[in-house]
């Protein structure tokens, strides 16, 4: 099934920092900035100018505070925000980094469901005891520890903070009671459901513009006034310029790990939109995973919602030769009602109305995680964004993809430099225009011929005529 042409934007690279802001004093920054308020590029911590210094990656807990052969900000000795050593002059001194302060997170003390997701400082036990840093020594033989390879996308790190990386009743730690090594769940209050939160399925552009921040189609990052990563073929990007795509990952046994499928698209709380030709014949919704509001597809920020999939549908009329009705709909599990919290990395996308036609050659754009080039062997770390445009109906023919069929319910765009385009790994993610002032869900990457071909569009499902369709799943199957 995975031969077929799935699709990923065009290429990745340049320098960027995976955290933009500090929580608190910064203690626990993991992200790679590394300039410092005086504009000056911080010094490797394992550089021989850094010798004699008290903190270096030479440190025999180098690895717990965050140091190691790079430059980037850390807060070892719990200073009032992180730092680096520069150079000022022939001398080498230490520096506050330029970072600003994240803005106060209101689900950063309390969980969302099972709180997979949850990545506040919460330490203690329900029986008072004080949680072990996820790095401790006694810990190197369990499962679930700061060694892990996937310790940073579980959030395990070099802390002793509540975390809930097995999908348990609630975050938990490893404490030691009656000097016993064991675990304990922890003292984190519920979430309370936030008039924030997506109401209603499925909501349209509106007719007029208004402030309200649980409507669709609103990202809070205006990328117009910051500089652009521009690179060929999309361009770096952050999740704020993107709050609706959606990471799509599949369980596999052997290896007892969540891996990396396709794009999705949040079109409500509890509703998540992708491509049909994602899922294999059968396959068990429990088996999927779905995560919301992350910059780097393998590496959680904070800001992320991790939700496991109550259900999903393949369209009836699917066709996996000709990926005719390449849509599917994804329902979103949850134990309060409500499943993705709006904030600036997560916000849903309008649907367009049935009717909906925008002019040709509209700009639009395409995101996602997809691979580099149409043969590269991994899929991207950050997403990325590219700008296509509308292609009119008699150019999205088969005459300009190679002979295979186009249908009613296809779209075609791309960007006639062959620059921007979506390859394989961007299957299932949002073609996403401006409508009314509101970005609205357009298409649904499906497939192509190669990526990034001069004179070559990309071919999306084109959502305007799966209204009925999506409306008719959301009554069958009320959250």
């Amino acid at each position: 099934m995975f031969d077929s042409p799935l699709r990923s934007l065009l290429p990745p690279g340049g320098q960027y920092a995976s955290e933009k802001c500090v929580v608190g004093t910064g203690e626990s920054f993991r992200g790679t900035w590394s300039l410092s308020r005086s504009g000056a590029e911080c010094l490797n911590w394992n550089a021989t100018a850094l010798r004699g210094r008290r903190f270096t990656a030479r440190r025999a807990d180098a690895g717990s505070l965050g140091l190691g052969n790079h430059n980037y900000c850390r807060n070892p000795d719990n200073d009032s925000a992180p730092w680096c050593y520069v150079y000022k002059g022939s001398q080498v001194v230490w520096d506050v980094c330029s970072l600003p302060k994240c803005p106060e997170d209101r689900l950063a003390e309390c969980v969302l469901g099972s709180g997979r997701s949850y990545r506040g400082t919460a330490s203690v036990t329900r029986s008072g005891a004080r949680c072990l840093p996820w790095d401790a020594p006694a810990l190197r033989r369990k499962l679930y520890n700061a060694w892990r390879p996937d310790a940073l996308q579980l959030g395990l790190s070099g802390h002793g903070f509540c975390r809930n990386p097995d999908g348990d009743a609630g975050p938990w730690c490893h404490t030691y009671s009656n000097a016993q090594l064991t675990w304990e769940l922890c003292d984190v209050p519920k979430c309370s459901i936030r008039p924030s939160t997506i109401t209603t399925l499925g909501p349209r552009a509106p007719t007029t513009n208004n402030n309200n921040g649980a409507t669709c189609g609103q990202r809070s990052d205006d990328s117009q006034n910051r500089p652009s990563y521009r690179i060929f073929g999309g361009r770096l990007s952050n999740i704020t310029e993107q709050p609706w795509q959606a990471i799509i990952n599949v369980y596999q046994a052997r290896s007892k790990q969540h891996f990396y499928r396709c794009g999705g698209v949040l079109i409500d709380s509890c509703w998540v939109l992708s491509a049909a030709h994602c899922f294999e014949e059968n396959e068990k919704a429990e088996r999927l995973e779905v995560i919301l509001g992350r910059t780097f597809r393998k590496q959680s920020e904070g800001g992320d919602q991790v939700f496991e999939v109550e259900k999903y549908w393949i369209h009836e009329k699917f066709d996996p030769e000709s990926f005719d009705n390449d849509i599917a709909l994804l329902k979103l599990k949850t134990d309060i009602g409500v499943c993705a919290i709006v904030s600036p990395e997560v916000a849903p996308v309008c649907l367009p109305d049935p009717d909906l036609v925008l002019p040709s050659w509209t700009e639009c754009e395409i995101s996602g995680f997809g691979r580099a080039k149409e043969f590269s062997a991994e899929y991207a770390e950050r997403i990325k964004r590219g700008y296509v445009r509308l292609w009119p109906n008699e150019r999205c023919v088969p005459d300009a993809l190679s002979g295979r069929l186009v249908t009613p319910n296809m779209l075609c765009a791309g960007d006639t430099r062959g620059l921007d385009d979506a390859c394989k790994g961007d299957s299932g993610g949002p073609l996403v225009c401006r409508n009314k002032e509101r970005m609205t869900l357009v298409g649904v990457v499906s497939w192509g011929d190669g990526c990034g071909q001069r004179d070559k569009p990309g071919v999306y499902t084109r959502v305007s005529n799966y209204i009925g369709w999506i409306d008719g799943k959301v009554k069958e199957s009320p959250v």
